[in-house]
């Protein structure tokens, strides 16, 4: 039936490729408007025709808790625009779509196909291996260079930079704990990435891999926690030997100042929020510049979606965590709820955008939950497989 080859040809043989593209194109793609044209060029309008063509395929995936509790959260943020302020940007209703397709095609990959979802995600943490050293490179190579690495390709600010290096650090993390196949190429990427990390001087990512550690060690009760301490410990005594003056000389930079300024904002529409479409702005005493966005994702959900949204987009990490200690003898589950880790904890000084077109907040949030349903699909796929053998004996 020419559905059914549209279906396989999709997540056989596109897919893969689509998805390769997808998490390594920020290091190759030269522009940020290309990177969005390759994800809906490669990777969103191919989902959505095999969606509309061979939809039954995803029956089990839109049944799965994580994906509903994603799409409650996603039509009440497309209905809060109707509250927005002066007019509102409807153009922005595309976003969730955009979103919904990365979660409904990593699931499908993953149910079809775990190990080859492996191995892509794998085969991009070693391009990203690569595309640090090559920075790392040209960046001492230039004599002229800035005083923090600002990235190559579709990367261009330090700490966007850090937000997508930083994704694939954790994810090395996460492997070398959950297998010790390969150990020594798995350390020898996770140091390169930190050290790149190290040179965007960006702090957030070593709050958020300190927050990957403690989790790792809660989820892990065996030695592996000893080498794990040993190595991170190592890492970070030479890290803040070498980089200490840069890292820890710009302080809290307002920090505290910006959350609190934004939580007087949030109050005035303490329930519902002032729309998806609300823009904010903060004026901080001692900084010359007025601030877009309250440096903290969640902060950033409350602001537009209130407490209601806020409760929404918390009930998605509570879940997503809650299951990951249910099933922690995964070595799976373990990588999938590192990434979502280190994505939430990183967001928790960072950003405001949480639902937007692909880029870098992308690899803090809805890249780790897409892979992460994917880890909790195949287990319920385990699961019924085992039921229907068992009524069937």
């Amino acid at each position: 039936m020419w559905r059914e080859r549209i279906y396989k040809g999709y997540i056989d043989f596109w897919l893969p490729v689509a998805l390769v593209l997808f998490l390594t194109g920020m290091f190759w793609v030269g522009e940020r408007s290309l990177y969005h044209k390759l994800y809906y060029l490669t990777l969103a309008l191919p989902t959505l025709v095999v969606v509309f063509f061979s939809g039954y395929h995803f029956r089990g995936v839109v049944r799965e808790p994580l994906f509903l509790l994603f799409v409650m959260f996603a039509l009440y943020v497309m209905v809060s625009l109707a509250w927005s302020p002066g007019s509102a940007d409807y153009s922005k209703l595309k976003h969730p779509l955009y979103i919904c397709m990365l979660l409904l095609a990593v699931a499908m990959l993953g149910e079809s196909n775990m190990r080859r979802l492996v191995q892509l995600v794998g085969a991009a943490g070693v391009i990203a291996g690569l595309a640090a050293l090559i920075s790392i490179v040209i960046y001492f190579g230039n004599a002229n260079r800035a005083p923090r690495l600002e990235g190559l390709g579709a990367l261009y600010n330090p700490l966007l930079t850090s937000h997508v290096y930083g994704f694939f650090a954790a994810l090395w993390l996460a492997a070398l704990m959950s297998s010790s196949r390969l150990w020594g190429g798995k350390l020898a990427l996770f140091a390169l990435l930190v050290l790149l990390l190290f040179l965007t001087g960006s702090r957030t990512p070593f709050m958020a891999l300190i927050a990957s550690v403690s989790w790792l060690l809660i989820m892990v009760a065996d030695r592996r926690i000893v080498w794990l301490a040993l190595a991170m410990g190592g890492i970070a005594g030479l890290g803040l030997w070498i980089f200490d003056s840069q890292l820890l000389a710009r302080g809290l930079s307002y920090r505290p100042l910006i959350w609190a300024e934004t939580w007087r904002q949030i109050i005035p529409a303490f329930w519902f929020g002032h729309g998806y479409d609300a823009g904010i702005d903060i004026v901080i005493e001692g900084l010359s510049r007025l601030l877009a966005d309250p440096h903290n994702l969640t902060l950033g959900v409350i602001y537009q979606t209130g407490v209601i949204g806020g409760g929404m987009w918390l009930a998605i990490y509570l879940y997503s965590f809650v299951s990951a200690w249910r099933m922690r003898g995964s070595g799976l589950v373990l990588v999938s709820s590192t990434l979502l880790v280190y994505g939430f904890v990183a967001g928790m000084t960072e950003g405001g955008s949480f639902m937007s077109r692909p880029k870098e907040h992308w690899f803090l949030i809805w890249i780790p939950i897409a892979l992460h349903l994917a880890v909790l699909r195949k287990a319920s796929v385990g699961r019924e497989n085992k039921v229907s053998a068992a009524v069937g004996a």
